[in-house]
């Protein structure tokens, strides 16, 4: 995985090698090595999370030379996991970008420009009190990045949290001639939580599905509310995949395929989370 960016260099030929691009601003300003660990922007914080890193948008390198990684702070907090708080009790966050205020009266060299902020929310919207920048979210183990998307508050993305219970969850899947059933429990021997069935063909991996039953396992019986949240026909930033809640059950259709998952456990916020999660895991960067 690439951490130290260089700053391209710059070629005095010109791309048709004939010369024409021979005066360089660059030489008047110092020197710009990148970190891939320091991204800024959604993109940069993609290929970061997937070691694609180029030189563009991240942070400038601490220490502008090779070499210097292994002492750097910004390696250990790496290699710490330095991430956020992650806040009990739910695997899915919603992540607003907000873009910082110019600096007054500054011109050609804003430090302010095209930086942002991070504000953290619930999947429905309400603030959540930890405090998060690019290299926390980059830092943090375990989960997946939701694609990005544009409302009228502006850019946001999601985050989905693996659930460390994923690998005791069970899933017992059972092909018949028109559909295939998955049971979800949370381990061996424990109750089932949830029955999923694919009609036409089969569009969940068996590691989404482990991750589903952990989340549904999530709970107790502080958690049951009796006016279960609404989960909308479509989330935002998870394209492709459209809900219809049913008593006791939802339809969950994708590239043409219809499951319907009925669920054992009471009908609160813990299961429209644990859905919500689902679909963001189906559609995740």
């Amino acid at each position: 995985m690439p951490v130290f960016l260089a700053q391209p260099s710059y070629g005095p030929g010109g791309p048709d090698g004939q010369g024409w691009n021979r005066l360089s601003l660059c030489a008047h300003f110092d020197e710009r090595h990148q970190c891939g660990l320091l991204p800024t922007t959604y993109a940069t914080l993609y290929e970061s999370m997937t070691g694609r890193q180029g030189w563009g948008d991240f942070e400038r390198c601490p220490k502008l030379a090779p070499g210097h990684c292994p002492a750097c702070p910004v390696q250990r907090g790496h290699l710490e996991h330095q991430g956020i708080a992650w806040p009990s009790g739910t695997p899915l966050l919603l992540v607003r970008v907000c873009p910082l205020p110019p600096t007054p009266e500054a011109m050609f060299a804003d430090p302010m420009a095209g930086r942002s902020m991070l504000h953290l929310h619930s999947w429905q919207g309400d603030a959540v009190d930890v405090e998060a920048d690019w290299q926390t979210v980059r830092n943090t183990p375990g989960i997946r990045l939701g694609r990005a998307f544009w409302d009228r508050q502006g850019q946001a993305f999601w985050l989905v949290r693996n659930n460390p219970a994923a690998k005791s969850a069970t899933v017992r899947s059972r092909r018949y001639k028109t559909h295939v059933r998955h049971a979800l429990y949370g381990g061996e021997g424990k109750p089932r939580l949830a029955l999923l069935t694919c009609h036409d063909r089969c569009t969940h991996s068996a590691d989404d599905l482990q991750h589903l039953a952990a989340d549904l396992a999530d709970r107790s019986s502080s958690h049951v509310s009796a006016s279960a949240p609404v989960l909308p026909r479509r989330l935002p930033g998870a394209p492709g995949i459209d809900f219809r809640q049913e008593s006791g059950r939802a339809a969950i259709q994708r590239h043409g395929s219809t499951a319907h998952l009925s669920w054992d456990v009471p009908d609160d916020a813990i299961v429209m989370t644990a859905l919500a999660a689902h679909a963001v895991r189906l559609t995740s960067a």
